[in-house]
């Protein structure tokens, strides 16, 4: 059975929203049990804005086959710079390692994966640029 290494936030998320670690941990085990994974407890990533250290560390314990791959909380948690975004993702399956997001129930696993989530990203982005509400 794959290991995934459990990746919360102790800060908010991308999208303002601030999580508690038990309810971000709750979901990932959850994830995890659905695609058939072994949960490995999560590390949590400190407190300061566009800090990554301790998501860099997981992936190199990915590498160095310390577990199967990574299973974030949620999407929200991924760097804000494309760039960063992309070497993680390929980091991690060029060694044949799996990424999920849990609240979101995405995998990836492949190239397509990968502009599947890039599109979401996007398509999240593009949104706070939207109108909430409609004068009729």
């Amino acid at each position: 059975m794959l290991s995934l290494r459990g990746y919360i936030s102790s800060r908010r998320l991308e999208d303002n929203n601030l999580v508690d670690q038990s309810v971000q941990n709750l979901i990932i085990r959850r994830a995890c049990e659905k695609y058939g994974y072994k949960y490995m407890l999560s590390a949590t990533e400190y407190g300061m804005m566009n800090c990554f250290l301790m998501l860099n560390q997981v992936v190199k314990d990915s590498i160095k086959g310390k577990n199967d791959g990574i299973a974030f909380y949620s999407i929200e948690q991924l760097p804000k710079d494309a760039k960063l975004r992309r070497e993680i993702y390929n980091i991690v399956l060029k060694n044949k390692k799996k990424i999920i997001f849990s609240l979101e129930d995405m995998v990836l696993e492949n190239k397509k994966d990968i502009n599947n989530l890039e599109n979401l990203i996007k398509i999240k982005f593009l949104l706070n640029y939207s109108p909430k509400t409609f004068d009729i």
